[in-house]
C-alpha cells in the first residue's frame, strides 16, 4: 500500500503574523525585513507586494524602488518562533508522524487515520486559519518529494493578490504524469546553477530528467 503523505506550508508567513498583530495591513503591500540604509533584505512580502514585484531575498532598498509605497516591518522572530510552535501542535495533534522541515513547513504521514485526505487537508487549514489566522496550503501525495511539489504547483496556480490557501492531491501512480510537465527548477535541490546547467543539455522539464540516461547525470552531476 502506498503512503499518504501531507505536506503543509504556511502562506508568506511572517507577513501573514504580522497581519494578525496589525488588521491595518491586510491588503497592503508590505514586507518583512530590514532597514534599507543597513542593507537589509526582505525575507517576507504580502501578496500586494508580489503583485507589484517584490520578491523573497531582494534588496530591501530595491524592494522599496520597484514598489516606493511598500510598508517596511521589522522582523519579530521570537514570536515567529512561538506562533509556528503552535500550528506544529496543532498538526501533532491529527498524528504524531510529524516532521517539522522549517519555521513554516512541515510532513505528516497521514496513512493510517480514517479520514479521507481531502478532508484531513480542509480540517488542518481551516483549525489554523480559525485559531491562529493564518493561511496555509497543502499538498498531498504518496511520498514528501512530490508532496511537497504539489503544494509548489498548488500556490502557483492560485490568485497571487491574496494568500493561495491551495490544496493540490496526487493520486497514486499518477505521480510521473503530473512531474513530467514541470519546469526543472521545480525539482528540488535544483536550484539556479544547476537548472543553468540542464538547459544547455536542452533538459527544461521534470520528464526531460526522468528521460536523460541516468549514467549522463550522475558523470555530469555527481
Amino acid at each position: 500500500m502506498p503512503r499518504t503523505i501531507l505536506h503543509l506550508d504556511l502562506d508568506a508567513f511572517f507577513c501573514a503574523v504580522e497581519e494578525t498583530r496589525d488588521p491595518s495591513l491586510r491588503g497592503r503591500p508590505f514586507a518583512v525585513g530590514g532597514k534599507p540604509e543597513e542593507r537589509g533584505v526582505v525575507s517576507s512580502c504580502s501578496y500586494p507586494a508580489r503583485m507589484l514585484g517584490v520578491r523573497s531575498a531582494m534588496p530591501m532598498s530595491r524592494a522599496l524602488r520597484v514598489c516606493p509605497g511598500l510598508i517596511v516591518v521589522e522582523p519579530r522572530h521570537r514570536l515567529y518562533s512561538e506562533v509556528s510552535k503552535q500550528v506544529m501542535e496543532k498538526l501533532g495533534n491529527s498524528t504524531p508522524l510529524l516532521e517539522q522541515i522549517s519555521i513554516d513547513e512541515a510532513f505528516l504521514d497521514i496513512t493510517e487515520l480514517r479520514d479521507p485526505p481531502e478532508r484531513i487537508a480542509r480540517g488542518l487549514q481551516a483549525g489554523i486559519r480559525d485559531d491562529l489566522g493564518l493561511p496555509s496550503s497543502v499538498g498531498i501525495a504518496s511520498n514528501k518529494l512530490v508532496a511537497k511539489i504539489a503544494t509548489e504547483v498548488g500556490k502557483k496556480a492560485a490568485y497571487k493578490g491574496e494568500p493561495p490557501f491551495a490544496l493540490t492531491i496526487v493520486p497514486p501512480g499518477e505521480e510521473a504524469a503530473f512531474l513530467a510537465p514541470l519546469p526543472a527548477d521545480m525539482l528540488w535541490g535544483v536550484g539556479p546553477k544547476t537548472a543553468a546547467r540542464l538547459a544547455e543539455l536542452s533538459i527544461h522539464t521534470i520528464g526531460d530528467i526522468a528521460h536523460w540516461p541516468e549514467d549522463d547525470l550522475v558523470r555530469r552531476f555527481g
